[in-house]
């Protein structure tokens, strides 16, 4: 789903992960959906680990692609290489492949081919996203990354069987997040992939996608 003020949905982007939860879970309601899954990436997981846990009566089960529990480790980017590709208005292709791919030949090589796969579409795109939008997102990611260990209490509610993965040298995420994850939920199982970044789930796509199938229909 594209949530609030995202892609092709109107509205305000709301900028705390706790409201963009309750966004998501307005239009499940909407839907009238008694059980479902959920899968988040990136700030979508941290979304998603909300919505486990304030609906824990409905989700079944959760995937979490490239994210951390609230008041994980190093999730404030601050290194200046990353903020300045980040913060662009205009980033370009060799601004995605430093921030979601491994700097070697191989997971470069893969970047690349996702960003010739993501300009096969040439119909139906999705509205490009605001600066309002990233900086209401950035907000949210900001605030949920303050550090709090007294957050990981609330982990081991999220009882539903969880799949936890990432790419072994994420710049956005650090996979250390991906491990708090694993430690602290009850029932989670943990994939780190290889000479990966936070573009893990493009860079391995059908690996993945295949894992999370098997995941889901278990």
């Amino acid at each position: 789903m594209d949530n609030a003020g995202v892609g092709g949905s109107t509205g305000t982007t709301a900028s705390t992960v706790q409201q963009t939860a309750l966004d998501a879970i307005d239009f499940i309601d909407a839907l009238k959906l008694p059980r479902y899954d959920v899968f988040g990436f990136s700030l979508g997981g941290e979304v998603a680990q909300e919505v486990a846990l304030r609906r824990p009566w409905q989700v079944r089960r959760v995937v979490l692609a490239a994210t951390g529990p609230q008041g994980g480790v190093d999730q404030r980017a601050s290194d200046p290489a990353i903020l300045q590709r980040t913060l662009k208005d205009n980033p370009g292709p060799e601004d995605y492949l430093f921030l979601f791919f491994k700097n070697t030949a191989a997971s470069q090589a893969a970047g690349t081919e996702f960003l010739q796969r993501l300009g096969q579409r040439t119909t139906d795109h999705d509205a490009p996203s605001t600066l309002a939008t990233r900086d209401r997102q950035l907000t949210a990611w900001s605030e949920w990354g303050i550090p709090d260990k007294s957050k990981f209490v609330r982990l081991h509610a999220l009882f539903q069987p969880t799949l936890v993965a990432d790419g072994e040298s994420d710049i956005l995420m650090p996979a250390k997040n991906s491990h708090l994850l694993a430690k602290y939920l009850p029932d989670a199982q943990l994939h780190i992939y290889p000479d990966a970044g936070h573009g893990f789930l493009y860079q391995y796509a059908v690996a993945f996608g295949t894992e999370v199938n098997t995941f889901l229909d278990r």
